[in-house]
C-alpha cells in the first residue's frame, strides 16, 4: 500500500474526459474480435460434454506430452463452487489495461492466488471471511503469535515442478527477510515490535509456521489482500538470480542491463514482465507487459482448482489484455462490444451515459462497483504551518466550521457529480463497518447564516473595504488552496467553493498545480490549504488510510498536521508534539494496531473516530458516486456487483477461473 494515495494506481492513471461521446459513435473502428468470440483458441469447445479437463489438455495428455489430469492436480484440489452454474471449456476473455503501468488489473483479474484469500462477498476487513487458498488449512495459535499453514500434497507450479516447503523458506529467508535484499529495511509485516524478523519454521514436508514475539494483528488480512506479498516463490527457478545459490547472480543482472542482483530479482519474479516465471495462476502470460500492444495468457495445465463436478479449472482458454494509452479508447472498445469483462479506469460519472446507451449494441450489462473512497474531495488546513499567525487561524475550529457551513454541497453534487452522492464529511461512508452518521453529516448543512455565526464566534467580525473579513491581527482572511490540476472534478468543485466562501467574506485563491509540485509543497509543510480525496478508516492497517483521521503518517497527514505525524512516527525526535486530544488518538491507535482481537480493535477504532469528530481535521464534500464495470451477457458466473476496496483485490475473490461463455444455442 502507498502511504497516502490509497486508491490503487489502476484507478488513478488517467481520467477520461471530453470526446468520448463523439468517439463512441464510431462503429468497429477498433474492433478486434467477434461479438462474443467464444470460439476456442486451443481446439476446445464452448459447448457439448465438458469432461474433467480442457479438450486441448486432454489431447496433449493422451499424446504423452503432459501427465494425466489426475497427476497434474494435487491430492486434494481446491473445489470452487461457481456463482451461478458449472460451465464449459472454451473462449477468449478480452479485456484492457491503461498503459503497462496498470498491472493491478492483471494481478487482480488473473493473479489473485494468495496463500489465504478473501471470501467473494466483501463485508469489510473485519467481517469478511479469510479462506484457505494455496494452503489446505491454517491455524492461528497463541492469540495471534503463531500462524501455521498446511500445504496441499502434490500441488505443482505451472512448469510441473512440485510446490514445497522449500519455496516458502526461500520466499521468507532469501526474499522477504533478507537484509541484503532490503538495504533500506524489511517490510513491517515480517517484523516483531523490536524490529527483528519473525521466525520461519518448516515443520514437516507439508507444514510451515511463522512465529512472532507478540500477536501480529493484520497478518492474515495483508496476506489475503495484497498481491505483492510473496509467501511462496519458485526456488527452483529464482535461485539462479540469488548470490546465495549462484555466485554469478550479479553477472546475470549486468548482462540484463541492471546494476546487481538486488535490482534484477524483483524483475524476474514478476510474471507479467517475465513469462518464464512459474506461477500458480489459472492463466500464464506468454507475452511481456512491457512489449507489444497486448498481453496474451493461456491456461495453466497444472492449475490446482476444480469445479463442483471435479473438472479442472479454468473454463476459459485464453485471456487477451489490450494495452491502451487512453481511457477514451477503452470506452470506445466497450461500446463496440470488444471487451468481455472490465472494471476500473473508465467507470466515471462522465462516461456513464455512453456506456449505458451502448449496452444493447455491445452485448454487455453494467456491474455495480461500490467505491473504495469515503469522499469525493476533502480540504485540509495546515495546522502546523511554519507561520504562527496562519497556523493559529487554521487551527481555529470555528474558522473551519464556518467555511464548511458556507459550502453549497448539493450544487457541487448536481453540477460536478451528476447528482450522485450526498453531502458528507471525511468519515467512513454508509455501508462501512465504522459508519458514523453524526461524523459524516456534521456542519454539512448549507447555511450562510450559520457560516457567518461561526466566523463571528471565532472573532472575525471586522471587514475591509472589499467585504473580506479580517483576522485578529487585522490581516485579510485570505489563503491559497492547492489542487492537483489533473483532478478535474476537484478543480471544478473548488471553483464553486471559492464563490461560496466569498459570500461570507473569505477570500480563497485556487492554485492548480501538477501532482509532483503539489506534494513538494504539501510535504514541506508550506501549503496553507490543499485538497485530496479520502479513504475509509483501516482497522487492520498497514500504511493504510488512517492518516485521514489522525496524524499517523507524515506524508498522508501533511495537509493538516505533518509535524504532529513526524513527532509520532519518530517518537518525539522530530516534528512537534501535538495537542493532548490528538496525542490520546495516537495512543489509542497504537493500542488498536497491537490488538489481535477484532472486536476490541474495532471498539478502539470507534474511540479514535470520536476524537476525529471533535477535532474536525478536514472539510469534506460528498459521498462518492458508485463506480461500475461491464461484463458481456454471454459471460457467466460474474457477480452483479463488486467492491473497489483495495484490500479485496476485485475481481480476484470472485473466482475468475469459473467464468465461462454460455453458447447462444
Amino acid at each position: 500500500m502507498t502511504p497516502d494515495r490509497t486508491r490503487l494506481p489502476r484507478r488513478t492513471l488517467l481520467r477520461a474526459g471530453g470526446g468520448v461521446l463523439a468517439a463512441a459513435s464510431l462503429s468497429g473502428a477498433l474492433s478486434g474480435c467477434g461479438f462474443f468470440d467464444t470460439d476456442a483458441d486451443n481446439g476446445d469447445s464452448a459447448g457439448g460434454q465438458k469432461g474433467k479437463e480442457a479438450p486441448s489438455l486432454k489431447k496433449q495428455a493422451d499424446a504423452g506430452k503432459l501427465p494425466k489430469v489426475e497427476e497434474r492436480l494435487p491430492d486434494k484440489p481446491l473445489e470452487v463452487k461457481p456463482l451461478q452454474e458449472t460451465g464449459v471449456y472454451g473462449g477468449t476473455w478480452h479485456s484492457a489495461m491503461i498503459t503497462p503501468e496498470d498491472m493491478g488489473w492483471l494481478r487482480f483479474s488473473m493473479g489473485y492466488e494468495p496463500l489465504v484469500r478473501w471470501a467473494p462477498e466483501w463485508q469489510g476487513v473485519t467481517k469478511t471471511k479469510i479462506l484457505p487458498n494455496v494452503c489446505e488449512k491454517y491455524e492461528v495459535i497463541g492469540g495471534g503469535k503463531e500462524f501455521v499453514f498446511h500445504l496441499r500434497k502434490g500441488m505443482k507450479w505451472s512448469d510441473g515442478e512440485p510446490l514445497t516447503v522449500d519455496d516458502f523458506a526461500f520466499a521468507f529467508n532469501d526474499y522477504n527477510a533478507d537484509a541484503k535484499y532490503h538495504p533500506y529495511g524489511l517490510y513491517a509485516l515480517w517484523l516483531n515490535k523490536n524490529g527483528k524478523p519473525a521466525r520461519f519454521e518448516a515443520v514437516d514436508d507439508l507444514t510451515v509456521r511463522y512465529v512472532f514475539d507478540e500477536p501480529k494483528p493484520g497478518f492474515l488480512e495483508e496476506i489475503a489482500g495484497t498481491t505483492g506479498i510473496f509467501m511462496f516463490l519458485p526456488k527452483h527457478y529464482l535461485k539462479q538470480f540469488h548470490p546465495t545459490y549462484n555466485k554469478d547472480a550479479n553477472k546475470l543482472a549486468k548482462d540484463a542491463g541492471l546494476a546487481d542482483w538486488i535490482a534484477y530479482l524483483p524483475v524476474v519474479s514478476e510474471a507479467w514482465s517475465n513469462p518464464k516465471m512459474p506461477t500458480v495462476n489459472a492463466w500464464l502470460p506468454r507475452t511481456e507487459v512491457t512489449k507489444g500492444s497486448s498481453v496474451t495468457c493461456v491456461r495453466n495445465p497444472y492449475y490446482w482448482k476444480v469445479d463442483s463436478d471435479g473438472a479442472q479449472l479454468p473454463y476459459i482458454d485464453k485471456v487477451v489484455v489490450d494495452i491502451l494509452q487512453e481511457v477514451e479508447v477503452e470506452v470506445l472498445k466497450i461500446s463496440n462490444g470488444d471487451l468481455d469483462m472490465q472494471l476500473y479506469q473508465f467507470g466515471t460519472v462522465r462516461n456513464k451515459p455512453v456506456i449505458s446507451r451502448n449496452r444493447a449494441k455491445g452485448g454487455y450489462r453494467i456491474i455495480d462497483v461500490e467505491p473504495d473512497s469515503a469522499n469525493t474531495m476533502i480540504i485540509g488546513f495546515n495546522q502546523t504551518h511554519p507561520d504562527k499567525k496562519k497556523r493559529a487561524l487554521y487551527a481555529d475550529k470555528d474558522f473551519r466550521v464556518g467555511l464548511s457551513y458556507a459550502i453549497n454541497r448539493q450544487k457541487i453534487i448536481d453540477t460536478v457529480f451528476a447528482g450522485q452522492g450526498k453531502p458528507w464529511q471525511a468519515g467512513p461512508n454508509p455501508g462501512n463497518e465504522l459508519y458514523d452518521e453524526e461524523l459524516g453529516t456534521q456542519y454539512t448543512e448549507y447555511s450562510v447564516a450559520k457560516a457567518n455565526e461561526a466566523l463571528d464566534r471565532g472573532g472575525y467580525t471586522k471587514r475591509n473595504g472589499d467585504g473580506i473579513r479580517l483576522t485578529k491581527d487585522g490581516d485579510p482572511l485570505a489563503f491559497t488552496v492547492l489542487v492537483v490540476s489533473d483532478m478535474a472534478d476537484q478543480v471544478d468543485a473548488m471553483d464553486l467553493i471559492r464563490s461560496d466562501w466569498r459570500k461570507v467574506g473569505v477570500d480563497a485563491t485556487v492554485s492548480r498545480v501538477a501532482e509532483t509540485l503539489y506534494w513538494e509543497r504539501v510535504e514541506a509543510g508550506k501549503a496553507e490549504a490543499s485538497t485530496w480525496d479520502c479513504n475509509n478508516f483501516d482497522v487492520r492497517t498497514g500504511d493504510g488510510g488512517d492518516h485521514y483521521y489522525l496524524p499517523s503518517n507524515p506524508r498522508g497527514s501533511s495537509r493538516y498536521g505533518g509535524q504532529w505525524a513526524k513527532w509520532y512516527l519518530r517518537e518525539g525526535k522530530d516534528g512537534e508534539e501535538p495537542p493532548a486530544r490528538v496525542k490520546r488518538q495516537l495512543e489509542l491507535f497504537d493500542q488498536m494496531r497491537a490488538t489481535f482481537d477484532t472486536a476490541r480493535a474495532t471498539r478502539l477504532a470507534r474511540q479514535i473516530l470520536e476524537i476525529t469528530k471533535e477535532e474536525f481535521y478536514y472539510i469534506g464534500i460528498s459521498t462518492p458516486p458508485k463506480d461500475y464495470g461491464i461484463t458481456k451477457t454471454a459471460l457467466r458466473n460474474v457477480p452483479t456487483s463488486f467492491s473497489a476496496a483495495g484490500m479485496h483485490q476485485a475481481p480476484g475473490p470472485s473466482n475468475p477461473s469459473t467464468y465461462y461463455f454460455k453458447s447462444k444455442a
